[in-house]
């Protein structure tokens, strides 16, 4: 999360002021940018593309709980941790 924010406001700051702002190294933000994405990330966002589509076909009217049953009945085993965000 902290490396994200590094590489959103590159253009507002220097690298090494982010990098001591936010206590990580430069050379574990560099690491970061060449690391493939993990499993985990690869499936919370394929998620979120299956939890964008209910709550926008219902007018952004639905909350955790029936995206939660949506998931569900798609046969997605998550819980309801899962998809609150945090």
């Amino acid at each position: 999360m902290k490396y994200a924010y590094i590489l959103q406001n590159l253009e507002r700051y220097p690298v090494q002021r982010l990098c001591r702002v936010l206590g990580v190294s430069r050379s574990g933000y560099y690491a970061w940018l060449v690391r493939p994405p993990s499993q985990r990330s690869l499936e919370d966002e394929r998620l979120l593309g299956l939890i964008r589509e209910p709550h926008e076909a219902s007018g952004r009217t639905y909350g955790s709980p029936r995206v939660l049953c949506d998931l569900r009945e798609l046969g997605e085993h998550v819980g309801k941790n899962r998809i609150v965000p945090g």
